[in-house]
């Protein structure tokens, strides 16, 4: 892909982040100082991070590897919340199984890609029963495995960026306008903070947003893939905060600044990641 193809989407992205912060700035006598104040680390952290998709984003090893990256991580945090104990030996099995999935996902081999770690996790149910590994696998690098499958098709590194960019906004919608407007509360005792209001703000917003990439720079996004993107990702979020509930601990990690761990930051993807690689592949 011709570099000057990626920088579009990132410059629209790091002026997102920017216009956030300005727009949380004179608004802050909205928010708590607290919420300001993570609010503040949430885009800083975003400004970090869209320098390590751009990284990422340079070919498709390197989109696989930043893959690799965020499995594992997610896959460690998923293993901790569950008090998993991490040993040497279990890390050297998560680092196999990742390695693997990528290779496949690497080498093109899409069916053999949708069977291997289903096949992998009925092999541990019938003779382990470790149910807490298996929906860690599931979860933190099955399903989030599969949107870096279009590093496969033409353009698929631009496709990536882009639609993880609209997931992540989504996320960034919903958590603004619920901090706004919310009042409505969808489930208090698993996760207090998400409204009905924040759930159609990133409505709203998403859609909107698609609309202008696609008038801007000319995607061809379906523009009613607003609503799937952020009711999915609102699915996902709600998941890791039943899992975190359960064991009764506010962020899946530390790593990054406002927003916790690594899976607090890729739980938008989980279920969506399956259906952009559906939809992209199958009905487009």
């Amino acid at each position: 892909m011709n570099i000057f193809q990626k920088i579009p989407i990132l410059i629209f992205f790091f002026f997102i982040a920017i216009g956030a912060y300005i727009f949380v700035y004179l608004l802050k006598n909205k928010f708590s100082k607290e919420r300001y104040t993570n609010l503040c680390q949430r885009i800083k952290t975003w400004l970090m991070i869209i320098g390590i998709f751009y990284l990422g984003s340079i070919n498709k090893i390197s989109m696989i590897i930043l893959f690799i990256l965020i499995s594992y991580l997610s896959l460690i945090e998923f293993l901790k919340l569950f008090d998993v104990k991490r040993t040497f030996g279990i890390k050297m099995i998560c680092i196999l199984i990742i390695g693997i999935n990528y290779f496949i996902i690497y080498q093109n081999m899409i069916y053999i890609f949708y069977f291997f770690i289903p096949s992998i996790i009925i092999f541990i149910n019938i003779f382990f029963k470790k149910e807490k590994i298996i929906l860690s696998l599931f979860f933190s690098v099955y399903f989030i495995s599969f949107i870096s499958y279009l590093v496969n098709i033409e353009s698929g590194i631009l496709l990536i960026l882009a639609w993880i960019i609209l997931i992540e906004l989504n996320d960034v919608y919903q958590y603004i306008t619920g901090n706004i407007f919310g009042k409505r509360r969808i489930a208090p005792k698993i996760s207090p903070n998400k409204t009905l209001e924040g759930v159609v703000g990133g409505i709203i917003m998403t859609t909107a947003t698609i609309f202008f990439l696609n008038t801007a720079y000319g995607y061809k996004i379906n523009i009613w893939m607003g609503p799937i993107i952020a009711i999915l990702g609102f699915l996902g979020d709600i998941s890791i905060s039943y899992f975190k509930r359960k064991a009764n601990k506010k962020d899946s990690g530390t790593i990054l600044a406002g927003h916790g761990g690594i899976l607090d930051r890729v739980d938008s993807l989980i279920f969506n990641s399956p259906v952009i690689l559906l939809i992209t592949l199958y009905l487009n």
